[in-house]
């Protein structure tokens, strides 16, 4: 019968009976077997070691005491916590400030720990994201920085001499047009050579994707399609492997369609060709267009990997030959060398240093929240000596209280950290609204496992936290006897310090926020008052327009088209001007190639500088305006003139003015073909109005055998934004070619906001943390100040009854609150000075110690700070003397 017994005796365990009678019962059953060993004629210490035996013996007697000393430790908890929440029940008002006020913090660490982790930390979703680098180079005797990441010579050379890859590819994302039901549509295409996908390790929902065989010249042209676009275009139709589609006028066939998780950095593509390099024609050359992906043998570093590249460099120009006008010693200066990277970051951009920046403010933000509720909580437990004090005559320890006050910050930081997640929701999606256009992975933020565990921690770090204050302030207190419990301020001195201590705290932090929101408003600022190289853009609209190789054949169709449609789209009504160009300005085009000055002979090869390919028109339409010389027009595009204009920048830089530049000549190449300068533009901010304006060579749009296909068309008229306007230009097109659609059509005002947009986003975010953080400074101070009012009600009544006035108690107030503002606004400044300097890459045109910033933030914290404390000092002097001296009666 023992075993029996010892199972229910465990299922006791488990139950909800109390340690001591489970201990008795334990000890009573072995009394008994003893007991019968010694009828049985066994010793006493024979029959206790037989019933231990039939027990289980004094191991198992032993996991069963630990057993119970672990339920009544859950015990303990559970009543703990039953506890907590029936005090916090009893005061509503408390109870649903602290929570909303925990769930503000903790929502917005959880929101924007959200983006920073679904943008930065998240692992791409490939199999073994980890070993996937992007392939770069840098080319310091070429350009600043990095260059263009490959070319066909480098790739090919790469994938034959590799040692540490298992595979590499390139790819090249652009657009291209797809004629369906009649109606020309532009999509983005990404070409990618045939180990691209492989080495991403992407398998086909359908049919096949790109092979050696279609990524060779010549061969059939076969295309793979992105899950949305199959069922955009074809219904989902599983019959689609082997139907046609016409991509730039020319046939092609479907071969596969991808899965619909394929998602490549932060292309947006809906179809994928087979990028097509002849190895032929590939030449040693600092031309770069493509970009470049491999992974990385199992074991291999991204040191040995770039090792690997630096030991295959000197092997292109041995394989392949050099460019025309390029030299051997001019290659040698470019002094290329390997930039192998993660993905990863090829994917992040520049956008981690402004995530960073959110996560920790609004992480000051959750601090700030913390000391508002921990100073809440030590006002409360302040007015619970009484209680305190009873629970203390009646047995309990010091220990049990704690262990209470822990359990109702408990309470507390989980429902708070509970409804914070309903905030982080609500939030992450105005943020996903509010997020820059080129801000990546937009689609992977969101509330997955790994940020509800951070919550969860969050959560519990906050309870602990919070907890500690009253906790450790309750264990310094002396509790007199319970007749005068409540009315003892020996300790007094000691809890005003920790509750100013908190006010200076949050007073800090809230400066420190105001501050950082105010660099950042400084900055938009700044770049509004920027000349960026064009006037009045909301009157400019602007769209591409690309010419297939199968419907216009040679530069010269090519050349006439586009005069064509620039001369029909000027006679659209309420045109004022129109230019075109191969890049708008902000754009993010990159296009750059060296440029050799006459009579300037470089030691090695000279810099890249922006190219421009433009047509008529261009500079009179953005309003640039031409500071020297003349602009580029029709009878240079006509008769293929060599000339160029040249922006004011690169013209100083040569020349001391810009009309000493004109006559000079420029080539792309040692020896020429010379281009003469005709014409000095003024600056562009080609790469966003917080860069500097980039030195900019602009070339006719024709040349001699050579026209460039799409072009980006630049049209101002008041009409832009009005009913009509786009589908009129459209139409005007169509009269030329129905088979050509407008891409990437957007205003100037459009792309300038682009460009801006990481500045916005971040200036919105700090401006919504700096003004939750002086909500929250304010509710502290105004708290703390009325709580004192509440405590010294005595003190005013005598005070008042001695002859003070009004205005008295309330400088009296006004001068306590005044105090631990400046404080505050010190400890911040302080603060702020150093920590501000993290934001630098993020400033424009101000300093991160603008004196400006600091005493406007300083100004505007002690104008809310006196305010709230103001209106619990008026309320103090309104005090009735009489009624003050009766209530302590």
């Amino acid at each position: 019968m023992t075993r029996p017994f010892l199972s229910r005796l465990m299922g006791l365990v488990r139950g909800r009976h109390l340690e001591q009678d489970l201990r008795d019962q334990i000890d009573a059953h072995l009394d008994e077997a003893t007991d019968d060993y010694i009828r049985q004629g066994l010793s006493p210490a024979d029959a206790r070691r037989a019933a231990l035996r039939s027990f289980g013996g004094v191991t198992q007697t032993r996991e069963a005491h630990r057993e119970l000393r672990s339920f009544a430790w859950l015990e303990d908890a559970h009543r703990d916590v039953r506890y907590a929440v029936r005090a916090l029940r009893r005061t509503p008002g408390f109870t649903a400030i602290a929570i909303l006020t925990l769930a503000l913090g903790i929502g917005a660490t959880t929101a924007i720990f959200s983006v920073v982790y679904g943008v930065l930390l998240k692992p791409l979703g490939f199999d073994e994201p980890d070993r996937l680098v992007a392939v770069y180079h840098l080319a310091p005797g070429f350009s600043a920085g990095r260059n263009g990441p490959q070319s066909a010579a480098t790739y090919f050379t790469y994938r034959d001499n590799a040692r540490v890859f298992e595979d590499i590819g390139l790819w090249s994302a652009g657009g291209v047009t797809i004629a369906r039901s009649g109606t020309p549509e532009l999509v983005q295409a990404l070409r990618v050579t045939d180990g691209t996908l492989a080495l991403l390790r992407v398998r086909p929902l359908l049919g096949q994707l790109v092979r050696g065989e279609d990524d060779v010249p010549g061969a059939p042209n076969r295309v793979v399609l992105t899950y949305g676009y199959w069922q955009r275009a074809f219904g989902s139709a599983r019959d689609v492997i082997g139907q046609p589609l016409a991509i730039n006028a020319t046939p092609y066939q479907v071969i596969g369609v991808l899965p619909a998780s394929f998602k490549f950095l932060d292309t947006d593509a809906e179809v994928l060709l087979p990028l097509r390099l002849d190895r032929a024609q590939a030449l040693t050359g600092p031309g770069f267009m493509f970009s470049g992906v491999a992974r990385l043998k199992p074991g291999v570093t991204l040191s040995q990997a770039n090792d690997d590249i630096a030991r295959m460099i000197p092997l292109i120009p041995e394989q392949f030959p050099l460019q025309p006008g390029v030299t051997r010693e001019m290659w040698q200066s470019v002094g290329l060398a390997p930039n192998v990277r993660p993905l990863s970051e090829d994917v992040i951009g520049d956008v981690g240093g402004s995530l960073w920046v959110l996560l920790g403010t609004v992480g000051i933000v959750l601090l700030m929240a913390w000391t508002n509720v921990a100073n809440l909580l030590l006002v409360r437990v302040e007015g619970r000596q009484r209680e305190f004090a009873v629970r203390a005559a009646l047995g309990a320890s010091r220990g049990r209280i704690t262990v209470g006050l822990l359990s109702e910050s408990l309470v507390l930081g989980v429902a708070g950290g509970t409804l914070g997640i309903l905030v982080a929701q609500a939030g992450i999606g105005v943020l996903r609204k509010m997020a820059p256009a080129e801000l990546p992975r937009v689609d992977d933020i969101g509330i997955d496992g790994v940020v509800l565990l951070v919550t969860l921690i969050v959560s519990v770090v906050s309870a602990l936290l919070i907890g500690l204050v009253p906790a450790s302030r309750y264990g310094t207190l002396r509790f007199p006897v319970l007749k005068d419990a409540g009315l003892s301020s020996s300790d007094a001195p000691a809890r005003h310090r920790t509750r100013d201590t908190l006010v200076v705290a949050q007073t800090a932090l809230a400066l420190l926020l105001v501050i950082a929101s105010g660099l950042m408003i400084r900055t938009f600022l700044a770049m509004q008052r920027v000349q960026p190289g064009f006037v009045r853009p909301a009157e400019v609209q602007t769209f591409h327009i690309t010419l297939p190789r199968a419907l216009i054949r040679t530069p010269e169709q090519v050349t006439r088209t586009h005069g064509q449609l620039a001369e029909r789209l000027a006679q659209v009504p309420g045109v004022a001007a129109l230019g075109l160009t191969s890049a708008v300005t902000m754009d993010g085009s990159r296009d750059a190639a060296p440029v050799f000055v006459e009579d300037r002979s470089p030691r090695g090869t000279p810099p890249a500088r922006r190219i421009k390919l433009i047509g008529p028109g261009y500079f009179e339409t953005l309003g640039n305006p031409v500071v020297a010389g003349r602009s580029i027009d029709a009878s240079d595009l006509s008769q293929l003139r060599p000339v160029v204009v040249i922006s004011e920048n690169l013209a100083r830089e040569y020349w001391e003015e810009p009309s000493q530049a004109l006559g000079h000549r420029i080539a792309g190449a040692p020896g020429g073909p010379w281009e003469e300068i005709v014409g000095v533009a003024g600056n562009e901010r080609d790469e966003g109005v917080n860069r500097p304006a980039p030195a900019i060579v602009y070339r006719p749009m024709a040349a001699e055998g050579f026209a460039v296909r799409d072009m980006a068309y630049v049209v101002r008229s008041t009409r832009v934004g009005a009913p009509g306007f786009l589908r009129e230009l459209q139409q005007a097109v169509w009269s030329v070619n129905p088979n050509l659609p407008l891409a990437r059509v957007q205003t100037l005002v459009e792309i300038q906001a682009d460009s801006m947009a990481q500045t916005s986003f971040a200036m919105v975010m700090l401006a919504i943390a700096a003004s939750v953080a002086l909500l929250l400074g304010v509710v502290g101070i105004y708290g703390v100040m009325r709580y004192i009012a509440t405590e010294r009600t005595r003190e005013i009544g005598i005070r008042m009854a001695l002859g003070a006035e009004a205005s008295d108690v309330r400088r009296l107030f006004l001068r306590h609150g005044i105090v631990l503002t400046l404080g505050g606004i010190a400890l911040g400044l302080g603060a702020a000075m150093l920590l501000t300097r993290v934001m630098s890459a993020l400033l424009f045109g101000v300093g991160p110690m603008d004196a400006v910033t600091y005493v406007a933030a300083s100004a505007v914290l002690i104008a809310v700070a006196a305010l709230a404390t103001y209106l619990p000092a008026r309320r103090a002097s309104a005090i009735d003397p009489v009624v003050a001296l009766r209530s302590d009666l």
